[in-house]
């Protein structure tokens, strides 16, 4: 069985990002200029700054960890702020819908940048992103549009500043068997519930940002280490 990647989302400060890429997170997200109010979201510069440190951090350690950011909005946004942050992935978290993802997916694939794509969690937005009613067969458009990851992930556009929300292990069933790209899953991961969810559901991915926190940006480093040490018994 192939190692369960970890990403881990909504860093804010340099000991943070030190820390997690000390202890191994496979990719490391920053929230950037995001449509709706959230506590983790950061301007551009201030992702620029923090991302460069990453890259710092990165070399230091001879660490494989890799950067992302979550965003949304125009595809022509997107495609612009991930190359100008030089990223190694963009994660489409808000309400593009399947042409949005073609468009970004070509022009980031040019620049040797993957796309992680968010699957909407109710009907009217499955269907106005994807033409589909069924949550695999929207994921099927977004994988064919070129999409390099999806995410199913509790929290969307509607409840983005929500904490807590647990995640649902049927849905990922739905979307891991209609596609062949690997998929993410989101929703109250923490380091008591990981090992049990590595055993019992084996995701491609993991994706958490509040499980490991103190307050909205700030993370823990007893929880990081935790969480990393949980991951690595599985």
């Amino acid at each position: 069985m192939n190692k369960t990647l970890v990403k881990i989302c909504g860093f804010m400060r340099e000991e943070d990002v030190e820390a997690a890429v000390h202890l191994g997170v496979d990719i490391i997200g920053f929230v950037v200029d995001y449509p709706v109010e959230v506590p983790w979201n950061l301007d551009r510069e201030r992702a620029k700054k923090l991302i460069g440190f990453f890259k710092k951090c990165r070399l230091r350690y001879s660490s494989g960890s890799k950067c992302c950011i979550v965003s949304g909005g125009s595809s022509e946004k997107l495609i612009e702020l991930s190359k100008e942050l030089e990223v190694d992935y963009l994660q489409m978290h808000y309400k593009e819908d399947a042409e949005a993802v073609k468009l970004v997916s070509a022009a980031l694939h040019r620049a040797g940048i993957k796309l992680i794509k968010t699957v909407p969690g109710n009907t009217d937005e499955l269907l106005r992103q994807s033409g589909k009613e069924k949550t695999a067969e929207c994921a099927a458009v977004f994988e064919n549009m070129g999409a390099d990851i999806l995410l199913v992930d509790s929290r969307g556009p509607e409840n983005a500043a929500s904490q807590g929300i647990i995640f649902d292990d049927k849905l990922y069933e739905d979307v891991r068997k209609a596609v062949n790209i690997p998929v993410m899953l989101a929703g109250g991961i923490t380091a008591d519930n990981v090992a049990s969810l590595l055993e019992s559901i084996r995701p491609d991915m993991i994706d958490l940002m509040t499980g490991v926190e103190e307050s909205p940006g700030v993370k823990s480093r007893r929880k990081l280490e935790e969480f990393m040490r949980n991951t690595a018994t599985c």
